[in-house]
């Protein structure tokens, strides 16, 4: 991209013919650059199948293009037409029970029926080439939120292709029923025919089986935006082509590598906010998230209003608030906001969900603080083009380990957590989802990697050899390929690099407490612990309780550490490790997020309060006293 993209997503189809050269003159004035649009119309496309009707989304391109305002555009299929979904009900999804998810809402259909996929190619060659000659569409969104209101599905397509999927990495019937250990239970299946997406069982289903079906879910997205990548590529080689999350049973890496040019993100901090004053800085662990898949990434969907469908409404942001949320965006890596949305709209399950400008379409305060926010981007977003993000710190988020977790959802591992502590303490982290590259790191964090092989314990050491630092957590190296325990003691494969053997474990019993103990500092445990031995390691952090008082908790073997528990309420025991190694700065305010952008330093003030600070402000172009509530200030060094 040359230049920071700005803008909104707009709806040419909600509103009257009359109407589009005045919104797209406000969209103008608001000093925007760049315009989402036609995820979600399919059926004024195509009216009647075969017979494409681009012209009302054209006349709004080319009206766009004589204001020199850019277009992304969407593939429409998050919504198919109620035709479509007459001709061809096999089409639709289905709920675990059987239930058919009819036509009515969107995402009603499924993502392996060779049918819908056909039609999807056909569509989207048809858009495609009605506008490949448009110079203003400079990018495309494939579809809409994949997975944002069933990421599960159970139609007789999804058992077909979960065979097919489990034949081509098997072979044989007899490898998976060894693979996962079908003897137990009398599990066993004599053919790939027998098998289905799991419905709902009695009790606990197998999870060597839940974490292949979850691993196959995520292909099976991937899959499905292939089939449009394709064609967009093949005809518009030049265009972008992204998609926005990020929600479950996706591996976003391997959808990135396969099919985008960059991730993008929904950010929509209201959500976090309604928990508590402040908690919008936690949208940070998304952010960073995305930016793990590319490291410039845009968000298609900015939080301009209150959100709210149907059954809930968000508080309104506050002055201030919609400037801050953009900034942080930019921060953890956009380098182009959209708003949601530019208007909004009078009918249909959204009429709640606000934009810049309300039903009336008046102006109003948020319309005012997005066109300061346009003109100050105008100055200074080449700095966010250009300034990035290098942080010596990596947090590993390994996608097939966190299947294994959903289908063992006791061990939910705390990684969040970390990355939120070591966040307020100004020790800022990547999310990474594989150990290439990791030697431009001085601390790498590996937290419940349970499912690990020979050659990441490889890699592991190579990095340590190195001179970097590994903080390995609970349960790692435990498990193989399949999601089976290896016939190994605890810390499994990783035992010579850790030094370290799990002598005894337990979870955390809600009658009793258990801490660990590290210098002068006492940290919680929380639900499960193991009690370490090592022959040559060094024990860092002993138990203060019961059984496992005095005994190793914390195992230091050269450069490797190995942590012994999970912790939810305590992961600062990580940033107190970690804060050796690395450079920390001193925060000004624990309400601050500071943010170290190549020659600039950027802060975010998610306080209702005036916070001290001296100095001049590249935004803004003055010197100031305080940063200002939901204030936003940048700092070139020295």
């Amino acid at each position: 991209m040359g230049k920071f993209l700005i803008g909104c997503c707009y709806y040419p189809e909600h509103w009257d013919d009359c109407e589009l050269q005045e919104d797209i003159l406000k969209i103008k004035n608001l000093g925007f650059n760049t315009v989402r649009m036609g995820e979600f119309s399919w059926s004024m496309y195509e009216k009647e199948e075969g017979k494409y009707d681009f012209s009302f989304l054209k006349k709004a391109v080319d009206s766009l293009k004589e204001q020199g305002i850019d277009v992304i555009l969407g593939t429409p299929t998050a919504a198919p037409p109620k035709w479509l979904i007459d001709k061809h009900p096999e089409v639709l999804c289905e709920s675990p029970d059987g239930v058919v998810l009819h036509h009515g809402s969107r995402q009603h259909h499924n993502h392996t029926s060779s049918v819908y996929l056909d039609y999807c190619a056909k569509i989207t060659e048809a858009m495609v080439l009605a506008f490949k000659d448009c110079e203003n569409v400079i990018g495309w969104q494939l579809d809409n939120e994949f997975n944002c209101h069933r990421n599960e599905c159970y139609s007789e397509a999804d058992d077909i292709a979960f065979r097919k999927w489990l034949e081509n990495k098997y072979g044989t019937i007899e490898k998976l029923n060894a693979a996962w250990g079908n003897r137990f239970w009398s599990l066993e299946f004599n053919d790939f025919s027998q098998i289905q997406c799991q419905r709902k069982t009695t009790t606990h289903r197998n999870p060597a089986l839940l974490t292949d079906y979850y691993l196959f879910l995520s292909d099976t997205i991937v899959n499905y935006a292939t089939v449009q990548t394709k064609i967009i590529r093949k005809y518009m080689p030049e265009a972008f082509i992204t998609h926005n999350g990020y929600f479950d049973n996706i591996d976003y890496k391997k959808l990135t590598e396969n099919c985008l040019d960059f991730l993008s993100f929904d950010s929509y901090p209201a959500f976090l906010e309604g928990r508590n004053k402040g908690d919008s800085r936690l949208a940070a662990y998304r952010l960073e998230s995305t930016r793990g898949c590319s490291e410039k990434m845009m968000i298609m969907e900015q939080q301009s209003g209150p959100g709210g469908q149907l059954s809930y409404l968000q508080a309104t942001p506050l002055p201030s608030q919609i400037r801050l949320w953009t900034y942080q965006s930019i921060a953890h890596g956009a380098v182009g906001v959209l708003y949601f949305r530019y208007r909004t709209a009078l009918y249909g399950a959204e009429q709640l969900w606000h934009g810049i400008y309300d039903h009336d379409k008046e102006e109003n305060y948020r319309s005012r603080e997005i066109r300061k926010i346009s003109e100050e981007l105008s100055r200074v977003g080449d700095i966010f083009l250009n300034q990035r993000q290098h942080n010596d710190v990596a947090i590993l988020v390994d996608y097939h380990n966190n299947c294994n977790v959903k289908a063992e959802p006791f061990f939910t591992n705390d990684n969040w957590y970390i990355f939120t502590e070591l966040n307020k303490k100004n020790i800022h982290s990547d999310i990474i989802y594989n150990l290439d590259g990791i030697e431009k790191y001085k601390v790498l964090v590996i937290p419940h990697i349970a499912i690990m092989n020979e050659k990441t314990v490889e890699k592991i050491k190579s990095f340590t050899d190195n001179g970097g630092i590994a903080i390995i957590s609970a349960r790692s190296g435990i498990k193989d390929e399949f999601a089976n325990y290896r016939l190994l003691k605890g810390t499994g494969i990783l035992k010579e690099l850790t030094d370290s053997s799990v002598e005894w474990f337990t979870s955390q019993p809600e009658h009793s407490k258990q801490f660990v103990k590290m210098a002068d500092k006492t940290y919680a445990v929380d639900k499960y612990y193991e009690m370490l031995s090592t022959v040559n390691g060094e024990s860092v952090a002993e138990y203060t309780e019961g059984f496992c008082k005095d005994k190793p908790a914390i195992v230091k073997n050269g450069n490797v550490y190995y942590v012994g528990f999970y912790t939810y309420s305590s992961a600062d025991v990580y940033t107190d490790i970690i804060s050796q190694y690395v450079a920390v700065t001193h925060s000004i305010n624990p309400m601050v997020e500071e943010i170290q952008l190549g020659a600039y330093r950027i802060y975010l003030n998610y306080s209702e309060n005036e916070v001290d600070f001296k100095g001049y402000d590249v935004i803004s172009q003055r010197e100031i006293d305080a940063i200002e509530p939901y204030g936003v200030v940048l700092i070139k060094n020295n």
